[in-house]
């Protein structure tokens, strides 16, 4: 690999300076979601993980880099939170107890949706998906790095609104790529200002992709529904979903841009249709154009416009609505546009415009031939510090996987040598490691819940500080969680066997049964027997409580509902066969 791992910022990809450091201000020392994946973390044996960009109930975005091609891309991880967890040691996503068959038929379907759009052609309005792989019991989508801003972001800078031959030279190349995807059986469902990007050419690019769980509002995932763009059909169970649901929203956006206000969301009008027609808000919206974007919003899908295609014929209809994309003058008023949000636009504008400068190719090979030889001379020159002629400072390795060379230098004293990240690593690898002779390892052992016994969690010293040759580092290993003998609550309340197992420490799970043959709030089984040792306040600890309830929720101290841990914390009440 030509671009070293250790040199590239985790917040944007670019090599860092000569310090260390980018300046995109990332802190990669600065707290992270729980649920993402540590950055730095390499999926698929060849793409870097850095920073989260973004996070919606099934997926999480990161930033990243491909090591085999030597570029940046974005990496789209299935993770839906609702359903499932991230292993901090291992990475792996893992699914609730319950919840393993619904979390591998919901990433079979984002698999197969990633692929598909991975195979499709035609998609120059589309940020392309380049790879699909599975890694860490999940799968990762990359998609191609292409520097966008959203689409509400561009329309608020332009003023808020479009004029309507503005909107139809935007919106036109779109809808082209809206009908190749619906004639290929896909539905997007998640089109809003936020899904739509716009590139440094102005062109609008479609992108938030998910399957039909994440823009459903009764889903196993958190839904992400867009409040005014999402289709009335997306707030009910049991309601068809299909190309008119991408015309409910695009017409949406088109309604935003025309008029610069925020359409009445969905659930709202199928109480009381109280739309404002387009025309009303701006009188330079043709009734024709006003009318297909009301046609497009029908709250019944049934009389709503029913393709993309029918769409656009309803807006070009009327000869008044000006068939012509774009007039000379806004298209300047564009252009400026365009140039003022993408200043790198403008430059590589002006650059086209330039005459080409023709170089002498007498020079060319003079630089070569210079090029060569003053890398023949540093090849000597570190030849001979590598004999022991010259003096060497030892190069900082940050990948947490090398131990053996990260630590050269010569035997002269007084030299400062860089602290490894020892969290993570296991004691008896450390102690055994040579190159680690050169710091005062003092080892202190400690209960802790998250990290296996022998591994260390914490360094008194902080990862990639310099210190002098022999500076003592504490560092604290882990003996695994402390331990306490499991009671016997069968018989007991179930108020009693919970007070008791919360003063105790210990984490559980509750399941109710609803059949009349176990008496009520009565607990009548344990999946741990008594006196068997239980880790304290162990997330992961399989210790599940089985109680008697009434089938009526409200009747159930618990309420009976998966998941429903807000009066206790560490617990879970599962409900058979969710």
């Amino acid at each position: 690999m030509l671009t070293e791992e250790r040199y590239l910022c985790m917040g944007c990809m670019s090599v860092l300076d000569e310090n260390g450091n980018c300046r995109c201000g990332y802190d990669e020392d600065a707290p992270t979601d729980e649920a993402c994946i540590p950055v730095r973390t390499v999926v698929g044996e060849r793409y870097i993980i850095g920073r989260m960009t973004k996070m919606n109930g099934e997926a999480i975005t990161y930033i990243g880099f491909d090591k085999e091609n030597e570029e940046k891309v974005f990496i789209h991880e299935y993770m839906p939170q609702k359903i499932a967890k991230r292993n901090e040691l291992t990475g792996e996503v893992v699914p609730f107890p319950g919840c393993e068959t619904q979390y591998k038929t919901l990433m079979a379907d984002f698999f197969d949706l990633f692929d598909a759009l991975r195979n499709f052609r035609h998609t120059e309005y589309m940020m392309p998906v380049t790879n699909v792989i599975r890694d860490n019991n999940t799968v990762y989508a990359v998609y191609k790095y292409i520097k966008t801003i959203s689409y509400g972001d561009y329309l608020s800078h332009n003023g808020g609104e479009f004029t309507w031959p503005q909107v139809k030279r935007l919106f036109m190349p779109l809808f082209t790529t809206l009908t190749y995807l619906h004639s290929n059986g896909f539905v997007h469902r998640g089109i809003s200002p936020e899904s739509i990007r716009v590139n440094a050419k102005g062109q609008l690019m479609l992108c938030g992709f998910g399957t039909a769980a994440l823009y459903s509002k009764d889903s196993i995932v958190e839904p992400n529904l867009s409040a005014g763009y999402s289709a009335p059909e997306q707030y009910s169970a049991g309601y068809w979903q299909g190309e008119w649901t991408d015309v409910y929203s695009v017409a949406a956006v088109l309604y935003k841009s025309l008029t610069g206000t925020l359409p009445v969301d969905a659930e709202s009008r199928k109480e009381a249709d109280n739309l404002c027609p387009p025309e009303e808000l701006n009188i330079n919206i043709s009734s024709s154009v006003s009318d297909a974007i009301l046609n497009a919003m029908t709250v019944s899908s049934e009389y709503r416009t029913r393709s993309i295609d029918d769409f656009t014929a309803e807006l070009l209809e009327s000869a008044g609505s000006n068939t012509k994309l774009f007039g000379v003058t806004e298209e300047a008023e564009i252009k400026k546009a365009e140039e003022e949000y993408f200043p790198q636009e403008k430059e590589r504008r002006q650059k086209k415009e330039k005459k080409k400068v023709r170089i002498p190719w007498g020079f060319v090979v003079f630089i070569i031939m210079l090029a060569v030889l003053l890398g023949i001379v540093a090849f000597l020159f570190r030849y001979t510090e590598v004999l022991g002629f010259g003096n060497r400072s030892n190069l900082d390795n940050s990948d947490s996987s090398s131990q053996s060379s990260s630590y050269e230098e010569d035997n002269q004293s007084g030299y400062l040598i860089t602290v490894p990240n020892f969290v993570g690593r296991m004691r008896n690898n450390v102690e055994s490691n040579e190159d680690y002779s050169k710091f005062s390892l003092v080892f202190e052992e400690e209960n802790n819940n998250d990290y296996v016994e022998g591994m260390i969690f914490d360094q008194s010293v902080k990862y990639r500080t310099e210190v002098e040759e022999g500076t003592t580092i504490v560092l604290k290993v882990s003996i695994g969680p402390e331990k306490v003998p499991m009671p016997d609550l069968i018989g007991s309340t179930l108020e009693e066997a919970t007070a008791l197992l919360a003063e105790m420490g210990i984490s559980f799970q509750l399941v109710p049964n609803y059949s009349a043959e176990y008496e009520y709030n009565i607990v009548y089984d344990q999946s741990v027997p008594k006196d068997t040792e239980v880790a304290v306040s162990d997330r992961m600890s399989k210790v599940y409580i089985y109680y008697g309830a009434l089938e009526s929720s409200g009747n159930d101290p618990w309420g009976g509902s998966s998941g429903d841990s807000s009066s206790n914390p560490g617990v879970t009440v599962i409900t058979p066969g969710g």
